[in-house]
């Protein structure tokens, strides 16, 4: 008989096989028990994985305990050899307490090791609200009315609450919620405190405007939420052309009666006020609600008055950072090349910035530009430092620079900044879109659907989030919705209709790889007469296995500053692309250095 039949035999006779079936059994149930449970407590899903690590890690221990042991009616016995007599002693001796307490204390090694990884992932990548007291200091300027009887002047009035959040804003000690949160309550019957809770601050501001001819009166009523009272009310008159004089009057008397302490520099800035056009001022408006819908349509419509603006009025500061900030999304979007935005984006932010050194936009323009376009980190980090210096209420910049801190590997202070800015801005679906995007990031996927699949219900019409659904569904293995999302990506947010059409068509069989290859190739014929993302027909190679090409197509977008190059570190998700040493090079070349350590290092362990 020769070794391994014996082997066999004897693992048959002390029902080494038996326990190990029940063992599988076991793990197989707690993982789905888990796979239930680890939802409804808010454990992200990739934390399963360290539920299956553990069940293979004490796989061995299992074996090794059933070979020398088994569980009798009369307890834990020692498991006879093939030669035993029947005088054979099966209880426990001294050195098989010592055999079973070290097994013991592995296993439990193990599983508390593992356990602490599902415990620091549930608690880091979601952004929680939990219940905190209400800063006596936040504050929310609610839609004011238009008292003037005309609807062409409601882009002037929404234009008067923007600038009094601008201004209240300014003030450090003041916590003020942006403007997009506040415009749900255009037309509501809520009591003010209800407001209040849901914006979670302790006064509001409601107000009327009331322009006839050359002339503005604004009515403004400061509310204490807590004990929904009326606690100041005054009235403000001035001439159309001093409009921005006549907002900074009524930022610097709300101060006073919130009694909050307000720095010589800011009280110097409230000072420091121009005659501003009012077409150009409305204009700019319309283009700020369009570019934040990023669709190719709505950017074609900002475009148009963002231009109006300037040409109505060509030393106005924020319709030249209008005219930078879209030139960005349409960068990110695909919508133009490159080289387009290095040469288009830069111009208009810095002349913003001559015009108006202190200027909040200007600063988060800059640093937008510099961290997207140019790859530059440090000029990226003064920007957005500097914007939030200027106004830390600022929920874009915040937002923002959440995602500038997770692109360099600074997870934990992204996911407070992006906290700041749902707390300053909690209903716009742009700031929720991007917070989606940051929980893909740190590989909380379902929360980056569950997150985007909302603002798209309750913000019809919005085109920003299909391509980080695309990434965060392939991940959670769901070929079907990860086809959906892209097909959506290519034909709502890019306008590419062929590349839509090609992966409909390729994906009717069900084969996700070979639909995916094939739409590359169609996308990058499509590419060589219309603007694509390189980093988009990278990841299309890369999910359908062809790593070459993946390689090929995340080179030229670091050659070409695609604005989706620096996401290379965080939107790479399979090992065969992290480990390449071609990929590996490439976050060397653009200073993603945390990313490259941590890939070396997995690849040097594997």
């Amino acid at each position: 008989m020769g070794r391994l039949q014996q082997l066999v035999m004897e693992l048959r006779r002390r029902r080494v096989f038996r326990a190990a079936g029940i063992y599988v059994v076991a793990a197989w149930v707690v993982v789905q028990v888990a796979s239930l449970i680890f939802p409804a407590i808010d454990v992200p899903d990739t934390a399963i994985r360290y539920v299956w690590l553990i069940a293979l890690l004490l796989l061995p221990l299992a074996v090794v305990f059933s070979w020398f042991y088994e569980f009798t009616p009369t307890g834990l016995e020692r498991t006879p050899p093939a030669d035993a007599t029947t005088e054979f002693n099966l209880s426990l001796r001294r050195l098989d307490y010592f055999i079973v307490g070290a097994l013991a204390v592995v296993g439990v090694a193990i599983a508390w090791q593992l356990s602490a990884n599902i415990r620091d992932v549930s608690l880091s990548p979601r952004v929680e609200f939990a219940a905190v007291e209400v800063d006596p200091y936040s504050i929310a300027v609610l839609p004011l009315a238009n008292l003037s009887g005309d609807p062409e002047q409601l882009f002037f009035v929404s234009g008067m609450q923007d600038a009094l959040i601008s201004g209240l804003s300014r003030i450090r000690d003041l916590k003020v919620t942006s403007k997009t949160s506040t415009m749900r309550f255009s037309a509501t019957t809520e009591s003010l405190p209800n407001i209040a809770s849901q914006l979670g601050v302790a006064r509001l501001i409601e107000g009327s405007v009331f322009r006839v001819g050359d002339r503005v009166r604004i009515s403004i009523q400061l509310v204490d939420a807590t004990e929904d009272r009326h606690i100041w009310t005054d009235t403000f008159e001035d001439d159309i052309e001093d409009v921005l004089r006549l907002q900074s009057e009524v930022a610097q008397a709300i101060a006073e009666q919130v009694e909050v302490v307000v720095s010589d520099n800011v009280e110097a800035s409230f000072e420091v006020v121009r005659t501003v056009n009012p077409a150009a001022y409305e204009a700019y408006l319309k283009g700020q609600f369009h570019v934040e819908r990023y669709t190719p349509q709505d950017m074609m419509a900002a475009a148009q008055y963002y231009q109006q603006a300037v040409e109505l009025d060509p030393d106005y500061a924020l319709a030249y950072y209008g005219l930078s900030k879209l030139c960005g999304f349409q960068a990110q979007a695909g919508l133009i090349s490159p080289e387009e935005a290095w040469d288009r984006c830069y111009p208009p932010i810095a002349r913003a910035l001559e015009l108006n050194p202190d200027l909040p936009e200007a600063h988060m323009g800059y640093a937008a530009h510099m961290t997207w376009q140019r790859f530059n980190w440090e000029e990226g980090a003064k920007g957005f430092e500097r914007a939030i210096e200027l106004n830390p209420s600022y929920a874009e910049a915040r937002m923002f620079y959440s995602h500038y801190l997770v692109l360099i590997g600074r997870a934990e202070e992204s996911i407070e900044q992006m906290r700041l800015a749902l707390e300053l801005d909690p209903f716009n679906a742009f700031v929720r879109g991007l917070y989606g995007a940051q929980l893909m990031m740190i590989d909380d996927y379902q929360g980056c659907v569950d997150v985007i699949e909302e603002v798209m219900q309750t913000t019809p019409g919005f085109g920003f989030g299909y391509g980080v659904m695309w990434e965060s569904y392939y991940a959670l293995g769901l070929k079907d919705e990860a086809i959906n999302a892209f097909v959506n990506h290519l034909r709502i947010t890019l306008g590419n209709e062929a590349g839509a059409l090609a992966l409909e068509e390729a994906y009717v069989n069900g084969d996700y790889e070979a639909a995916v290859l094939h739409a590359a190739d169609v996308i990058a014929e499509h590419s060589k007469t219309d603007r694509v993302a390189p980093t988009n027909i990278a990841g299309l190679y890369e999910q359908g296995g062809d790593i070459e090409k993946a390689m090929e197509w995340y080179e030229m977008a670091v050659r070409n500053h695609d604005p989706d190059a620096p996401y290379l570190g965080v939107m790479t998700a399979t090992p065969e692309v992290q480990s390449h040493p071609r990929f590996i090079a490439l976050l060397r070349e653009m200073r993603l250095d945390y990313w490259a350590d941590l890939y070396s290092k997995e690849q040097s362990t594997n």
